[in-house]
């Protein structure tokens, strides 16, 4: 999976790529390194990268993410490089109309914050999603009303596996 994420008005390419349970390559502007991801409580991880010991603070609102590191913050966004090339090629964000809400990447599902039936807002959260060791916030394309919920909490999921319907 590729994205982008823009530190300190630069922006750098990343790809991750799995490599175990808890392990997976990390290439960061064409450089790789690996990488070693423990949670150890509900925002902080243990990191090893190519060796080196790290523990990161991670907060999430939406794109942007804040992670502090032995006490130095960054704030950076980042962006999945598909939905970046969708956006900037200027096609039309589809506003009415059918939703199919799916997994952008292998993952476990950890909470459904929406019911069949809700009239759910655009950006408003509709579920919670496990991938890379991280918790994920899977935010409603637009508005209208949750049709169906295909999986549930602690369900594993597949990449561009269908998650919910909103119309």
């Amino acid at each position: 999976m590729a994205y982008l994420a823009e530190l300190h008005q630069q922006t750098h390419r990343i790809e991750l790529h799995p490599a175990g349970d808890s392990t997976f390559t990390a290439e960061i502007d064409g450089v790789a390194r690996t990488v070693d991801s423990r949670r150890i409580g509900p925002t902080t991880y243990s990191l090893l990268i190519d060796g080196h010991s790290v523990v990161a603070d991670v907060t999430a609102d939406g794109d942007a993410f804040t992670v502090s590191i032995a006490g130095e913050v960054f704030r950076m966004r980042v962006v999945d490089d598909r939905r970046r090339q969708v956006v900037s090629l200027g096609e039309p964000e589809e506003e009415r109309g059918r939703h199919e809400i799916r997994a952008l990447m292998p993952g476990k599902i950890v909470d459904i914050l929406v019911q069949v039936g809700d009239v759910v807002i655009r950006d408003q959260g509709l579920l919670v999603i496990e991938a890379m060791k991280m918790e994920n916030e899977v935010k409603s394309p637009a508005a209208g009303e949750i049709k169906e919920i295909v999986v549930q909490a602690g369900q594993a999921v597949e990449a561009n596996q269908v998650l919910m319907v909103i119309e």
